[in-house]
């Protein structure tokens, strides 16, 4: 039976044990600019939406090797479709630790096969069963849809006798607005007791705006560009009456018990949400009084690691050249590094 309700951040029993906050709410907009907004977003989202199917097109045949061993759809979700990744070579009967992934897109953007690189490799080289997990998109669907969705499927999947998957080796990823919904959902019951690590990459955990801080710009000065975005997206997907601090929106303002004990946080140097998810790590690592802790640390169970030199979405960009080959190199040991840790 679902623990979710459409028309609430939380439902009764997922409310039970959540802390309580000072609500924070966000400032109305005047009409010409939610109007501006309006518009902005759905440009926005007609050209990415043909870009992605354009370059999906041109690249087909290199593409090919990437898909899922099978799609699925979960009832308490049917008309969002989930993409499941089994090691290449599994033998008959064996167990896999299970990695639930959830793509990003600025709650608005994208789909699952945005991630299938990943999900890949991580099936293929790291011996995890991966599944992506999909969500309704704002501003149709604003917070909370994303999370219940995402939560419901997750749950579906724990569920799920039918994969090859050792349930005492469970968890969840996901990069930017999917890192979020991974730390928002891990806090739910059916799921936080059955999740033992979480690996958010360039996540944003804070609308509240009490966390944000300083990023470096990239080398030849620019920044970061999701800084100018974020207005129109933080609009599309949170209603005008929601209490920012929320820790199911804004997980930075979950306690240490809300969540999982282990928690992988990936930073990067020149992303304009850096510094609220290293500030989030030194909260429940126990460590925020702590000025230099570096660009990576582990304490308490959480680990901390920023990627020099990289902006937001760096993991999904191709570059040309030297550079595409040292994202390269560097993806791979940090998926690597990703992989040991989850295994440990």
């Amino acid at each position: 039976m679902a623990t979710t309700v459409p028309d609430a951040a939380m439902g009764a029993s997922e409310a039970a044990g959540l802390a309580a906050h000072e609500p924070i709410f966000a400032h109305r907009l005047t009409i010409l600019t939610r109007l501006r907004f309006f518009f902005k977003i759905w440009y926005i989202k007609l050209r990415v939406g043909f870009f992605f199917r354009l370059m999906r097109l041109i690249r087909a045949a290199k593409l090919r090797k990437l898909l899922p061993t099978y799609t699925k759809y979960y009832p308490e979700r049917p008309r969002l479709e989930n993409r499941v990744f089994l090691p290449s070579n599994a033998p008959p009967g064996a167990k896999f630790p299970l990695l639930m992934v959830i793509h990003g897109g600025g709650f608005a953007f994208a789909d699952p096969q945005m991630d299938d690189a990943f999900n890949r490799r991580f099936a293929n080289e790291y011996n995890f069963v991966v599944v992506s997990l999909n969500y309704r998109k704002a501003p149709i669907n604003p917070f909370p849809a994303c999370v219940h969705d995402t939560a419901e499927i997750a749950r579906a999947v724990l569920a799920d006798m039918t994969l090859p998957v050792d349930y005492s080796k469970v968890a969840i990823g996901g990069f930017s607005a999917g890192g979020n919904l991974a730390l928002a959902i891990a806090q739910l019951p059916g799921i936080k007791e059955n999740v033992h690590a979480i690996v958010p990459l360039y996540p944003v955990v804070d609308f509240t705006g009490k966390y944000k801080g300083p990023f470096r710009t990239t080398k030849d000065g620019k920044p970061d560009m999701l800084k100018n975005l974020a207005p129109v997206l933080d609009w599309a997907y949170i209603p005008a009456d929601q209490d920012l601090s929320d820790p199911l929106l804004s997980p930075i303002c979950a306690n240490r018990e809300q969540l999982p004990q282990r928690i992988f946080f990936i930073g990067a140097e020149c992303d304009f949400l850096c510094h609220e998810a290293e500030i989030m790590a030194k909260k429940l690592a126990g460590v925020e009084e702590k000025e230099d802790t570096g660009p990576g640390w582990e304490e308490n169970g959480i680990k901390w690691k920023m990627v020099p030199d990289v902006t937001h979405g760096w993991t999904h960009v191709e570059q040309s050249g030297d550079a595409e080959v040292e994202r390269q190199k560097g993806l791979d040991a940090l998926y690597k590094e990703i992989a040991a840790w989850l295994k440990q």
